[in-house]
């Protein structure tokens, strides 16, 4: 597989990665409507458990490596769970995905833009945010492009060819996703402090 079959394949899946973005940016505005409005019901949240599984990641991290092991870890299961099981699902799993996430960044950037400022969250978000969120968005395309060539395509592909598009999507959002856990652990977890 090339580059250039990448570019192409990016460029024939152009529609799901727009479904999938608007679904995602859908469920961020959401989250931070949620958040601003909700604030004080999604705080107690976040403490009981995003506090708690955040914790559960970082217990025994005590250097930037083992940080980057730790998010990459966490980040990596919930992609592979992303690919499996979203391909199993014909994306609908990838969509729940996309969907929680969506939310849950979204209230949680309303909570510390309130708490803190809006600049320190975009600090701790944006570096590794824009390319993991890419990343999950790559593999719920993946995920959802045997559905497509069954259901939305006109003219069905060789199984052969939707299988190397699925591959190379599948391996590109493996590769970002530890280019995004590499970035929090070494950049964005600078600006935490």
């Amino acid at each position: 597989m090339s580059f250039s079959f990448l570019v192409e394949t990016l460029r024939k899946e152009k529609r799901l990665i727009l479904i999938c973005l608007g679904i995602f940016l859908l469920f961020l505005i959401l989250g931070i409507l949620a958040g601003i409005y909700f604030g004080d019901m999604i705080s107690k949240y976040v403490d009981m458990y995003l506090k708690k599984m955040f914790q559960q990641i970082l217990k025994n991290v005590d250097n930037k490596f083992e940080l980057f092991l730790a998010i990459l870890k966490n980040n990596m299961r919930v992609y592979l769970i992303l690919i499996v099981a979203g391909t199993l699902t014909f994306g609908l799993v990838s969509l729940f995905i996309l969907m929680s996430n969506g939310i849950i960044v979204g209230a949680v950037a309303a909570l510390s833009a309130k708490h803190t400022s809006l600049g320190k969250t975009l600090l701790l978000l944006l570096p590794h945010g824009v390319i993991e969120i890419f990343a999950f968005l790559i593999g719920s395309v993946a995920s959802a492009i045997f559905l497509e060539n069954l259901v939305l395509e006109k003219k069905k592909e060789d199984f052969k060819i939707v299988f190397k598009r699925f591959c190379i999507l599948s391996i590109l959002g493996a590769v970002l996703v530890v280019v995004a856990a590499f970035i929090e652990a070494y950049v964005t977890s600078s600006f935490a402090r």
